[in-house]
């Protein structure tokens, strides 16, 4: 029911409700006679948040200032004649308070304060803070209440958020204070990990100043050198360096700066016992806010042992390779044995031509006699060298490396191989490039990696028919690198199987070791250079050596698939 309907309910107008219960005006409000004009001006003229008001003893309202409207968006002439309780709902804050006025009143009380939640004009509530008190007739009886009111909704509302904040505040205080210390201990059990983790490990971990001064180590390296961490801490390690390695690590260390801050480095350490471990660290250069260098920190471990297996792994490699030699003369036997063969027989028969000739007497015979032990020296010296080339290449023992003409080294492995060629019936084709050459390395591994190269070539090509069997052994350099190509028209290989290619003991032989390519490799790699291998557009594969050329002595990377 709207305010309207409820005044109309009363018995008429606004107007009318006014008639039945005449308002008190301001001049009412002073009974001592004071100025009317006084008092009028200063209750018809309040704003803001107040609002003066007089009710009868039932609650009509028979007095409100024009300010109703600021505060609730009421008319003065909309709420003349109103019950308080149309402008407080049942359910509304405060409600049970004003109603107890009435009965405090009887019982003698002379002021009351509360706060109320009242209707506004849009449909909104307000909240209201009352400060009234009664008063009575000459006869004593209650005869009206007269009360200001203020609007304190913005008030209560910022005072609610404040208190909102606040305890959001404190809470977010209390879950970050509880936060800090589940962080700090968090710290605390952190760093006794860190330092654990520092103290006990087998790494070793230092740091230093420059000049090689100790300023940290931990545990581990106190251990490897037998010292405590008191007597190395000022100490300059240089003086435990061996001796030849402090030139290297000094000029290393030179090198490290702000953009390239980190550096590895392999030493070796004299211990106090006299005995020598190597080491190996990855040094990384400190520096400060401002980029000036603060320290320096190693982190290290022993690697003597891995030092030693890399030796004794050489080693074994080096058997292997001998092994893997002495197959190949075993599949080679028979080419050997014919191309020792043929000079050997070449030489009977020109023995015997000279011996006739010799027998007949005559100064023509003679002279074809000369020229038949010329032909038996040539073949007595082809027999030498090629007996002298399968010791060589049967031979264990290392050779210091020389300048070699690669296409050199390719012609003789042509040679060698020249039973197996026609064995396997193959068309072989050398398209050396005929300029400058020169590698630095040993022959015989060398021509270890072209027999290997060549043979797997062969082997590849055994399914296809005799007449389209061909290999092509190629060279050519570019003043840095020199290139030998050895390309097939075979089987080729699986993309999976190129992935493996190179690896030990992995073989696409069913008979196969799995030694031939890794050897070429280990071979190729100790001389600087790499082997590599892809497949050709329409058949087979081209095996690729590179090796460094002597004028540069750069190291050659292996070429990508799509350049071979």
């Amino acid at each position: 029911m709207s305010l309207d309907q409820r005044q109309t309910d009363r018995g008429g107008t606004l107007s009318d409700s006014a008639e039945v219960a005449p308002p008190i005006t301001p001049a009412n409000i002073d009974r001592k006679g004071a100025s009317d004009t006084k008092y009028q001006r200063l209750v018809e003229e309040i704003s803001g948040d107040y609002v003066i008001y007089t009710h009868d003893p039932d609650g009509v309202i028979t007095y409100v200032s024009p300010s109703i409207e600021y505060v609730l968006g009421f008319r003065v002439d909309q709420v003349l004649g109103l019950n308080w309780r149309d402008l407080v709902g049942e359910n509304f804050v405060g409600r049970d308070l004003a109603d107890r006025v009435f009965e405090e009143v009887a019982a003698g009380k002379n002021f009351y304060k509360f706060t109320v939640e009242m209707a506004h004009a849009d449909g909104t509530t307000r909240l209201v803070e009352i400060q009234q008190r009664p008063t009575f007739a000459a006869n004593g009886n209650y005869a009206s209440m007269e009360g200001i009111a203020k609007d304190v909704t913005e008030v209560v509302r910022n005072a609610q958020e404040l208190r909102r904040l606040k305890d959001e505040l404190e809470h977010r205080v209390a879950e970050r204070t509880t936060d800090l210390i589940r962080a700090n201990e968090a710290l605390r059990k952190s760093e006794e990990r860190y330092r654990t983790v520092v103290d006990y490990q087998t790494e070793f971990i230092v740091r230093w100043l420059p000049g090689a001064i100790y300023t940290f180590v931990n545990e581990a390296f106190c251990r490897l050198l037998d010292r405590t961490s008191d007597e190395l801490i000022g100490w300059c390690f240089l003086h435990a360096m061996h001796p030849d390695d402090v030139p290297d690590f000094l000029a290393t260390i030179e090198k490290l700066n702000f953009d390239n801050p980190i550096a590895d480095f392999e030493n070796r350490l004299v211990l106090p016992d006299g005995s020598v471990r190597w080491t190996q660290w990855t040094n990384q250069m400190l520096f400060d806010s401002a980029g000036n260098v603060l320290e320096y920190q190693s982190v290290g471990r022993d690697v003597t042992a891995l030092k030693e297996a890399a030796d004794t792994i050489r080693e074994k490699e080096t058997q292997l390779a001998k092994l893997s030699r002495l197959a190949t003369i075993g599949e080679l036997v028979a080419g050997i044995a014919h191309e020792v063969h043929q000079p050997l027989h070449a030489a009977k028969t020109f023995s015997e031509a000279a011996r006739r000739n010799l027998e007949m007497g005559s100064p023509e015979n003679i002279e074809t006699a000369m020229d038949c032990t010329k032909e038996i020296s040539d073949a007595i010296a082809r027999t030498a060298k090629i007996i002298r080339q399968l010791r060589e290449f049967t031979s264990l023992h290392a050779k210091p490396f020389e300048h070699l003409d690669a296409d050199e080294v390719v012609r003789d492995v042509s040679r060698l191989l020249a039973y197996e060629t026609r064995k396997h019936r193959v068309k072989l084709e050398l398209r050396l490039g005929g300029g400058s050459a020169t590698v630095q390395g040993d022959r015989v591994q060398l021509e270890k990696v072209c027999v290997s190269l060549v043979i797997n070539a062969y082997e590849a090509m055994a399914s296809k028919p005799t007449e389209q069997r061909r290999l092509t052994i190629s060279s050519e350099s570019d003043g840095q690198c020199v290139r030998i190509r050895f390309c097939d028209n075979g089987c080729g290989v699986g993309d999976a199987d190129m992935a493996k290619l190179f690896d030990t003991f992995y073989s696409t032989k069913n008979n196969g070791l799995g030694m031939g390519l890794a050897l070429c490799k280990s071979i190729a790699e100790l001389h600087g250079g790499a082997v590599s291998a892809g497949q050709n557009e329409s058949s087979g594969m081209t095996f690729l050596l590179e090796l460094p050329q002597v004028q540069q002595r750069v190291r050659c990377d292996a070429t990508p698939k799509e350049s071979l």
